[in-house]
């Protein structure tokens, strides 16, 4: 099956494009920080309050094949001026569950990919995460 890619607004308000300043995992939790794309003095953290099962952050320069699928699928105005997308029937989970010997499918899990201005982070967790602005 296809992947299949949502544009997703999590909170309202939300600007078109942000840059990921800064991605933390810890016993604390996972949260990514974000700064909007137009002023870098707006943030928005990302926060999963529990673990999450796993992530990646690419430069997008290795992601060119993704964002080229997600074009020619959808079109450029789809993804150009959004950066916070969910994805179902995920590569990324089938990934996973293909290393794990099907571990990964023993639970529902989301897959959170974040299109930011020069990288590409996707997230894959059991549960929404919270929006704080900053």
């Amino acid at each position: 099956m296809e992947e299949n890619w949502e544009r997703w607004e999590p909170i309202s308000d939300l600007t078109s494009k942000y840059y990921v300043e800064s991605i933390s995992d810890s016993v604390k939790g996972f949260s990514v920080l974000l700064s909007d794309a137009k002023d870098e003095n707006k943030k928005i953290e990302v926060l999963f309050e529990e673990s999450v099962h796993a992530y990646r952050s690419t430069d997008e320069s290795f992601r060119q094949n993704t964002i080229n699928s997600v074009d020619e699928r959808y079109g450029t105005e789809f993804y150009v001026d959004c950066t916070f997308f969910k994805i179902t029937n995920s590569e990324y989970i089938q990934w996973l569950s293909d290393q794990s010997y099907g571990i990964a499918d023993s639970e529902s899990l989301f897959h959170f990919s974040f299109l930011a201005v020069d990288s590409v982070l996707d997230i894959i967790a059991t549960y929404e995460p919270k929006f704080n602005k900053r």
